[in-house]
Order: C-alpha cells, then structure tokens, then sequence
C-alpha cells in the first residue's frame, strides 16, 4: 500500500482501539521517511505504543527528530522522520490564545476546573484536540508528509462525529442561554442564576449545588461566560477542520482486524466518507492468520521432530490436541477469508492490505521495520 502516500500530505489512520492502529501510522511514517519525505507521525494515545514502535523513550508535545540509530535501523534518511504526542490541554490552548486577545481573560478560562475538564476528559474532546493539532501542523507547511494516529475509540466513525459534536455542545443554543447577560441587571455576571430556569431546572441546579458545593456553580457560571469569547472561534475552526480533511492531499485508512463486525463497520465507514467527499485510501486488515488445511497427527508429528527440543511433545494426548487447535485456526482463517472477499467485492478500487498475526507485540525496531516493508509490498 505505497500508492496512498503519493499525492498525499496527509494520512489519517482510523478505527478502533486495540488494532494495531498506533503500529500502522508508524510503520506508514517509515515509508513516508524512505520515500524522501520529510514525515512526522504523530499520537495522542498517551500509552506509549508509538514511542515503544519506534524505539524511542518517550514522545515529547513538539515534533522530535527519531534518533540516527534508530532511523538506520529503519531504513529511513536522518532526519527525515519526525514523531511527537498530541497534548490535547495545550492544542485548546492554542485555539483560545487566537481567539482571545484580553490575557487577563485568557489566564481566566484556563484556571477555570470546568476549562480543564472539557478540554481534557469530555467525550469528544480527543479527537478534536487530533484534529485542532493537523489543522496547526498543516498551517505550518513543515513537512511533507503528516500521518495521524487518531484516538482509541469504539468505531471509526467516532473520529469523524465527535469534534463536531463537541463543538456543537458548547455553542449550543442551551449554553449561550445560560450565559446571557442576566435580564434584570443586563450584566454580565459570573454567577449562576437560578432566575433563568424553570422551577424544575432551579430544583435540580440546586440539589446539584447542595452536591458538588455552590464552588461547582460559581466555576459553571464563570465558565459559560467566558468561554463565550470563544464560542465563534470553536465553531469556526471546526468548519475549518472539515473543509480541510476533504482536501485532496488528505486521506484516510482504516485499520481494522478480518472479522464479520470490523467488515461491516468498515463499510459502513467508506460510505460515510464518500458522502462527505473525504478521500478513504483502503484498508488495513491486522493479524490475519494463514490457511494451513487439514492437518493430521502425523504431519504435527513430522513438524514436532523438526523443531529442536520439540520431540517429546509428539504424544498421542499432545497431538491429538494440537490436531484440534490446528484445525480451529484453519477455520478462522477461512472466514477471515471470506470477510476480506466480502469487503474487496464492496470496496470496488480500494487498496486491502493484511498484515498477518505476529507472536508477539509489535514492541521492537525489527517488528515495525517488518510491518512497514509489507505495507510498502502491498
């Protein structure tokens, strides 16, 4: 799968947690590096699979050269490639110094809980921080070639939904009603009023206060309103962010394992984006198994005695349970088959790369440089 990256400034990897997604964005980072390309792959997965696939000690919040060792040991040009780790607090920060001159009032909506709540742990607030991030490292026109390792989320449509959704949340009508000037003072005021709600909302806001503490509804009142110099800002960039994921030189794979649901949330993906107009490269289909057929106790057997310290093992009991295992795996290997065959026949054009089951993580240069050299076979 070489062919993506030609024409492609940016690559964004998409799908579920758990599928060997981290791996992929580095490994299309190597490829990018040997192709001349001055690549930077880029997490915001704060467990250090990145670090730990290329062979670093940990990824920094800018952009960081990989070591010379490291990069010889890739294949790649040093320092042709780049990687760092998205801080999603200092990517709304970004947002909020350009759009709030006062730095008074800046220093005010950073110190607020509820600020750093919503930037760092609401549902959402990852994936627009990944995409606060792209949009900057694009603007920056540093390098050729920007690959995006997207957030663990349930499925990969989340990636596309989520910063809209969020974005959506705070400019939404409900919270510019809350943080309107009050109506009989025409002042703006950081204090929650219980005057804009209906005697069933009053009643819940205070119980709230009696549970979280009235501190909880002053932050929630200072919040709403100054996060309203703001508000535009957010709605703006979204757009910006969206108009710029369907440029031409943006593309996306999709990682994911051969299985019936991962198929079917694939597809499921690859109409979304055709009918948004966001380019969809192919995908990805990690830990594949290999049809081995039928094997028989005498052919376990004869593998047994080839293997070094192995003969002992070939008991009746022993190979009798590795025939059941063999041909276990065999089955599964089958309909990982057939699910391919079924997305190839739906995904008419689109590039299908396997990569096949591994004994062990993904943890070592020699694994990622592996993984790499089969994505750029195809």
């Amino acid at each position: 799968m070489r062919q993506p990256l030609f024409g492609k400034k940016t690559l964004v990897c998409v799908g579920p947690g758990g599928v060997g997604k981290t791996t992929t964005a580095a490994a299309f980072g190597v490829i990018g590096a040997r192709a001349g390309l001055r690549t930077l792959v880029c997490t915001i997965d704060p467990a250090p699979r990145l670090a730990d696939a290329l062979g670093v000690p940990g990824l920094a919040a800018q952009p960081t050269p990989i070591a010379a060792a490291t990069a010889s040991a890739l294949g790649v040009p040093a320092p042709g490639l780049y990687a760092m780790r998205v801080d999603p607090g200092a990517a709304f920060a970004s947002l909020v110094r350009e759009q709030v001159a006062d730095p008074e009032l800046r220093d005010h909506i950073f110190a607020n809980p509820l600020y750093r709540q919503v930037t760092t742990e609401l549902t959402g607030s990852h994936e627009y921080a990944a995409t606060l991030a792209l949009f900057e490292l694009r603007r920056s026109g540093a390098y050729d070639l920007i690959v995006l390792d997207t957030p663990p989320t349930a499925n990969a449509l989340e990636f596309l939904e989520t910063p809209q959704r969020l974005a959506q949340a705070i400019a939404s009508p409900a919270v510019q009603w809350f943080a309107r000037p009050d109506p009989k003072t025409s002042r703006l005021t950081s204090r929650f009023s219980l005057r804009r709600l209906g005697m069933g909302g009053a009643s819940i806001i205070r119980r709230a206060g009696k549970l979280m503490g009235n501190q909880f509804l002053d932050d929630l009142g200072a919040f709403l309103l100054d996060i309203r110099q703001v508000l535009g800002g957010f709605l703006l960039r979204a757009r910006e962010i969206e108009a710029v994921l369907k440029q031409p030189d943006v593309g996306f794979v999709l990682v994911m394992t051969p299985e019936t649901a991962a198929v079917d949330e694939a597809l499921a993906f690859g109409r979304r984006l055709r009918a948004t107009g966001v380019s969809l490269c192919g995908y990805v289909a990690n830990r594949t198994l290999t049809q081995a057929g039928s094997l028989g106790a005498d052919a376990i057997a004869q593998e047994l005695a080839a293997l070094p310290g192995a003969q002992d093992l070939a008991g009746e009991a022993t190979l009798t349970k590795l025939t059941r295992l063999a041909s276990y795996l065999d089955t599964i290997a089958r309909a990982q088959e057939r699910e391919l065959e079924r997305l190839a026949r739906e995904s008419p054009g689109l590039d299908i790369t396997t990569i096949p089951l591994l004994a062990h993580d993904v943890s070592n240069l020699e694994s990622l440089r592996a993984i790499a050299d089969r994505l750029e076979s195809g």
